[in-house]
This record gives C-alpha cells, structure tokens and sequence, in this order.
C-alpha cells in the first residue's frame, strides 16, 4: 500500500483540484482494495487496465500501483462527474502518487464504452465496474466490458451487495466464458441455516428446492456468506447464439 493511500485512509481526507479539503464519503475500502490489488499482480500479464467510476480515485491508486513498473501498462478511467461532483480529486490523487499512466474520459460510461470499442481501443487486461448502480446501467457496462476484455483477462464488480449489481452478477454468473476467481464478502451470522430450518412449517428439504428454484437464487440462500465484491475471468470468447438464454 502506498503511503498516499494510506494517508487517505487515515485522515478520511481528500484534496481537489481547487485546493478545497473533501471528507472521504465515496470510496472502496482497504479489504477491497487489496482484492483489487492481488487480482492484478497476481497476474504478471495485466498491464491495460479500464476502469467505470473514479470519485475520489482509491480504486484507480490501487490499481495502478498493481501495475506501475510493468511495461505498457495503462489505466483508462471512464467518470462523467470527475471535474464537478469529484473535484478532480481522484485524477490530483494520482497525480501526486507519480502514477503518469492513466488518461480519464469524462463522459457516461454509456457513450463511452461502445465508442472504445468500436475505435478499437480493446482488448483489455482487467475491467472494474463501479459506476451508477441502477440494474439497467450495470448490466450494459458489463456487456461492453465483456466485448473489451481479452480472454485471460478480469473482470471486476463493487458493490455486489446491492440488489441491482447482484442480479447483474447472477446473470454474469451464467456466461459460459466467465468463472468465478474470488469475492470479498461479509459473512452471516453464525448458525443462520439452524435457524431456517426450525423456523420451517414443514419438513425443509434443500435438494428438493434445488430443483424448484435457479442456480443462483439456490446459491444465495445457501452461500456462507454474502459477496461485496467479486472477480470474474474470462475463459473463453464469449460464443452464446443469438437465442441462449438462462434464468437467472
């Protein structure tokens, strides 16, 4: 961890643009950072990175010290907002780190992403999602990033505890090319599957509502716990035909 990030993370501070001194009330913290930071040098391959969603650029500052002193590496950032709601904050952060790889779109995510893809700007190393969090806007991020992202590469989700980006992740979840690489997560209580099945009207039957609901719904009533952030790789090209679908 850098000592500007682990400055933020201690004063609960940020500095803009314009000087002014902004209390860090939108940003990923140090667990998912660090999640962040393992996918990427784990992988000595990663080095074009992209990213939705800057704010006050903690996730961009973990992101690129996971790629600095790798040759050709570069960080796109896609923020709409970053000179107004942000103050800049996030591109001064990663100016002041020494991090002289990144460029920043200041445009919606769904104008962005389709114009990168068809002026071939792709494929890239690793993609994070972590934009405007409605169902509709997630999902779409996620369907360019699919098309931009090479195969090998990752495929990054934040927030995966908000309804929307999770039934965004439960569809993602169903690809052929995408595998599951790793989640931070917050656990449930201890002893929450006890308490399900004595509070049951009638016997209770995990395999026989196995086969009544979705792979996915059965995997969120049974997971030990509940993912707040998640990575995903992408194995394959994605080849579904114009007529695959699969509940979710």
């Amino acid at each position: 961890m850098s000592r500007l990030i682990q400055d933020i993370y201690a004063s609960r501070k940020v500095v803009g643009k314009s000087g002014r001194i902004h209390e860090l009330n939108s940003h990923i913290g140090q667990e998912k950072g660090e999640f962040l930071y393992r996918l990427i040098t784990d992988d000595p391959t990663i080095v074009k990175t992209l990213e939705v969603g800057c704010a006050f650029g903690l996730s961009s500052l973990w992101i690129c010290q996971a790629t600095r002193g790798r040759a050709g590496a570069h960080h796109t950032i896609i923020d709409p907002n970053q000179s107004t709601d942000w103050d800049s904050a996030g591109i001064r952060n990663l100016e002041e780190d020494g991090i002289d790889y990144a460029e920043l779109i200041e445009s919606g995510s769904e104008f962005a992403l389709p114009h990168l893809l068809e002026s071939g700007m792709g494929p890239y190393d690793f993609i994070f999602i972590d934009g405007w969090h409605t169902f509709d806007h997630t999902l779409l991020d996620c369907f360019y990033a699919t098309r931009l992202l090479r195969v090998g590469g990752i495929l990054a989700l934040d927030d995966v505890d908000w309804p929307s980006v999770r039934r965004v992740v439960d569809f993602l979840l169903n690809y052929p090319c995408y595998e599951d690489i790793g989640r931070v997560v917050w656990p449930r209580p201890r002893g929450w599957k006890g308490r399900l099945v004595l509070t049951a009207t009638a016997p209770f039957n995990p395999a026989a509502l196995k086969k009544l609901v979705s792979p996915n719904l059965y995997r969120r009533i049974f997971d030990d716990a509940r993912p707040r952030m998640i990575g995903l790789r992408k194995r394959s090209e994605d080849t579904r035909t114009w007529t695959w679908h699969s509940d979710f």
